[in-house]
């Protein structure tokens, strides 16, 4: 980028969250210290740190700040803790363990710049370890059963199908762009959630505040998908069972949501607890289980203000 071009482009802050994968985050910083895009500022939570490791992060991106929780605030949480902080016109959500090319910045930067309606966008995104293989190309709902995202693209080969930009139903966690001004209307993450479908909310009350939500494919990145807690860990299984429910409690009234429930605990949750149950994943099945109890003994087991 010229210099005359960074005197005068917006200011994206950058927030990334560590959460004890120090080596991954290495690779981050590594890869975002090569982005053509200027004006920059970068915040690094170090949540649930165990030590400092402040010196070792800078070495790797230099006027990298970073902000250190000895307490493990969550994905929404670690975010949020750096967003109360960021200066800039856009803030840039990304995670630890993805993998970014240098041009990556631009496109999504020039598409808010481009219209104002916009308050989130986020790239394509691709599994790091298969290259042409799409997680994310938008996502065009939830599906009223499952309460799963509609997400077409996932797990499809990159032939040119997901090559047109245009508004989605939810941006992705991984990497979302967001106009400050969104932040300071609609606030920051829920951290009701902590992990999993916290940015799925994040959407919901951003569309509801009358903003658009984007998904271009002329920018990517590559991610390194559930690096933080693993893939099969009960944790991941524990929160997406017990934040399916919350996400569809809070967005969802009348008949589609009981449509849900019925669907849920008929079936959904049953056929999961087989499943676990005869490969001996005795972990997984308590983490179901506790994951739906938490709704019939938690003080959170209420429509939430906003949508009574």
């Amino acid at each position: 980028m010229s210099l005359d071009r960074a005197r005068t482009a917006p200011l994206v802050s950058v927030i990334a969250v560590n959460f004890r994968q120090a080596e991954l985050t290495f690779d981050f910083l590594d890869s975002l210290k090569a982005i053509n895009y200027a004006p920059v500022e970068a915040y690094l939570v170090d949540n649930g740190s165990l030590e400092d490791r402040t010196a070792d992060f800078c070495a790797h991106y230099e006027g990298l700040e970073v902000l250190i929780s000895q307490e493990n605030l969550g994905f929404a949480g670690g975010n949020n803790l750096a967003i109360r902080q960021a200066k800039g016109q856009y803030v840039l959500l990304i995670n630890n363990d993805t993998l970014v090319p240098p041009d990556f910045l631009e496109p999504m930067v020039r598409l808010m710049e481009e219209n104002r309606q916009i308050g989130i966008v986020s790239p394509k995104i691709y599994y790091a370890d298969t290259p042409n293989t799409l997680q994310y190309a938008g996502i065009n709902g939830i599906h009223r059963f499952t309460g799963r995202g509609l997400n077409q693209a996932k797990q499809k080969l990159d032939d040119g199908s997901f090559d047109q930009s245009g508004t989605t139903y939810f941006a992705h966690g991984a990497c979302m762009l967001v106009r400050a001004e969104v932040f300071q209307q609609v606030g920051v993450l829920s951290e009701d959630y902590f992990l999993y479908y916290e940015e799925l909310d994040f959407c919901e009350a951003v569309r509801a505040a009358g903003w658009e939500i984007f998904y271009t494919a002329e920018s990517y990145i590559h991610h390194r998908e559930s690096s933080s807690i693993g893939k099969t860990n009960p944790l991941k299984t524990y929160y997406m069972f017990r934040n399916r429910w919350l996400f569809m409690r809070n967005w969802y009234t009348g008949f589609s949501y009981y449509l849900f429930v019925l669907y849920f605990l008929s079936i959904g949750v049953p056929w999961h607890l087989l499943k676990h149950w005869r490969k001996g994943e005795k972990e997984h099945v308590q983490a179901i289980l506790k994951g739906v109890k938490w709704h019939f003994s938690s003080k959170k087991m209420r429509v939430d203000e906003r949508f009574a």
